[in-house]
């Protein structure tokens, strides 16, 4: 960070300060942070902390050091300004996708700063299709977060794909429904942290992976004599 003078790069210090790194208090309490993201180094762990208007959020990064150090503990954490994700709008998401089947669709839900509520906004597709989307972001008010990214597989189970790994990117709750010609489609959520992946649970089943096929008994070792005899009647 710094070169023969002593001199600190000014690239180093607004990396430290985008992304501060901070020894967990031992005796005292953790401060607190303005939105944004910080490192934890703690006696049981290094941790992650986020905070946005709608999340405040505590991840592990690393177990303990082998070296014991002279640092506080803290934990895991994930709270929701909003509370739980409200069915309702989960649900009304659903019915718009069911209505542009078989293509894909896609919306957000958006918590407001000001009333501490979310509300959920369909995205105009650019190009769709049963297979892909693309769309664009509407422009958000001063006090908006996107919080909740959402889309559709159409007819196709709710998976992560590796387009989807791509796109999630930044701060968010992410979430996908498949089978949406089915009374009850499958989705899969997961809160995503700059690359950091954490599964979320949710009342929607997901699809039961295929069925093991059971495995055949092994047979008994034929006997050397045997096996002989099988020979000398092919060979002749």
């Amino acid at each position: 960070m710094q070169d023969e003078l002593g001199i600190v790069d000014a690239r180093d210090l607004a990396l430290q300060a985008s992304c501060p790194l901070l020894a967990v208090p031992r005796f005292g309490a953790l401060p607190p942070m303005e939105n944004g993201q910080r490192i934890l180094v703690a006696a049981n762990g290094v941790f992650a902390q986020f905070k946005l208007d709608w999340l405040d959020c505590i991840q592990r990064l690393a177990p303990p050091a082998a070296l014991p150090l002279p640092y506080g503990e803290v934990e895991e954490r994930l709270r929701f300004a909003f509370g739980r994700l409200p069915i309702h709008l989960i649900e009304q998401f659903v019915d718009e996708g069911r209505k542009r089947l078989p293509d894909e669709a896609a919306g957000a839900l958006v918590y407001s700063r000001a009333s501490g509520a979310l509300r959920l906004v369909m995205h105009a597709p650019v190009s769709a299709s049963p297979g892909h989307i693309t769309y664009g972001v509407p422009t958000l008010a001063a006090d908006d977060t996107l919080a909740v990214d959402l889309h559709t597989h159409g007819r196709l189970p709710a998976f992560w794909s590796p387009t989807d790994d791509c796109d999630d990117t930044g701060i968010k709750v992410a979430g996908v429904f498949g089978d949406l010609h089915r009374p009850q489609p499958t989705a899969a959520f997961r809160l995503v942290l700059n690359g950091l992946y954490r599964a979320l649970p949710h009342p929607w089943p997901t699809a039961e992976p295929p069925a093991r096929a059971p495995e055949r008994p092994e047979e008994p070792p034929v006997e050397a004599g045997v096996l002989r005899r099988i020979l000398r009647a092919i060979l002749g």
